[in-house]
Formats: C-alpha cells, sequence, structure tokens
C-alpha cells in the first residue's frame, strides 16, 4: 500500500468485509491467515479482527477466526 494511505483503516476495512463475507458461507467454519512475525501492521489487522494465533513456525504466525 502507498504510504500516502497507511494507518487510514483502509486494509482492515477490506480484510474485514472478506471475512463478513466468507463467513456467510454456511460450509465455512473458519478462517487460517499466516503472517510473518516482525509485520507489526499484518499483526494488528489479525488481532483486530478476532482472530488468535495459533502456531509459530520459524518466523511464520500462523491465526485463526472460528466462525461462531
Amino acid at each position: 500500500m502507498l504510504s500516502a494511505y497507511r494507518q487510514q483503516g483502509f486494509a482492515f476495512e477490506a480484510v474485514e468485509a472478506l471475512v463478513n463475507f466468507a463467513f456467510t458461507q454456511p460450509e465455512l467454519k473458519r478462517i487460517i491467515a499466516h503472517s510473518p512475525e516482525d509485520h507489526v501492521a499484518s499483526i494488528h489487522i489479525l488481532e483486530k479482527l478476532g482472530m488468535q494465533q495459533i502456531a509459530k513456525d520459524k518466523n511464520l504466525l500462523e491465526w485463526e477466526l472460528n466462525n461462531s
């Protein structure tokens, strides 16, 4: 994302819309995401979405969000 548009919530809004749409599909039970452990912006978005870190492999984090 261009620096002029960072930290304005656009990435979060886009990912939130995708998650909300995905969970309208009855067969979808969970969403898995991966992020580098040093990518603070991505981690912040995943945490804000309510995702839980479930694993770490080397420097890659795995996240999960269950459809409740």
